[in-house]
C-alpha cells in the first residue's frame, strides 16, 4: 500500500450518505490504507458503542492475531465463533464505494438519511450514528486533559 502524508493519516470525520445500494463512499484521502479490500467488524466491546469498524487487511489481521493471543482453549474457540458473525470481508469498487451489509447497518443503527458518520482513526475508520458518537462525549466524569501530551516532541 502507498504511504500517503501522516496528517491524512492520522484523523478527522465526515458525514456521507449511503446510496440507494447500501454503498458509502470511503473519502480518497482515508481510501490510500485500504486498497481494494476492506473488513468490517461490528464493534461488540461496548454496550453504547455499537457502529462498524473498517480495517484493512494488515490492521484487521494483527486484531485477529491479538484475539488468538488473549484467549486460548474453550474460550478461544468461542471467540473465534463470535468474532467470525461479526465481520465481513468487503470490496471498494473503482469509485471508492464499499457496500455494507444490512444486518451491519441495522446492528448501528445507521441509515441511508441521515447517513453516517466516518470517523478515520490511524489503524481504522468507524462508521458512528451521529447520536450514538456524540453520548460518548456526554459522560459525569471527564479525563484529565492536562495528562495528555500533545507535544510533538513527546
Amino acid at each position: 500500500m502507498p504511504a500517503a502524508p501522516v496528517h491524512e493519516s492520522l484523523g478527522g470525520k465526515e458525514y456521507r450518505l449511503f446510496d440507494q445500494t447500501r454503498r458509502l463512499s470511503i473519502p480518497s484521502k482515508f481510501r490510500f490504507r485500504y486498497g481494494s479490500t476492506v473488513y468490517l467488524l461490528r464493534n461488540f466491546q461496548a454496550e453504547g458503542e455499537e457502529c462498524i469498524v473498517v480495517y484493512n487487511e494488515e490492521d484487521y489481521l494483527k486484531v485477529y492475531d491479538g484475539l488468538a493471543k488473549s484467549y486460548d482453549g474453550a474460550e478461544l474457540t468461542f471467540m473465534q465463533r463470535f468474532f467470525s458473525q461479526n465481520i465481513s470481508m468487503a470490496s471498494i469498487d473503482k469509485a471508492g464505494r464499499v457496500s455494507i451489509p444490512e444486518d451491519f447497518l441495522s446492528y448501528a443503527e445507521l441509515n441511508e438519511v441521515p447517513g453516517a458518520l466516518l470517523v478515520c482513526h490511524p489503524d481504522r475508520l468507524e462508521l458512528w450514528n451521529e447520536g450514538k458518537w456524540n453520548k460518548l462525549f456526554d459522560v459525569p466524569v471527564k479525563p484529565d486533559f492536562s495528562r495528555f501530551n500533545i507535544s510533538p516532541r513527546g
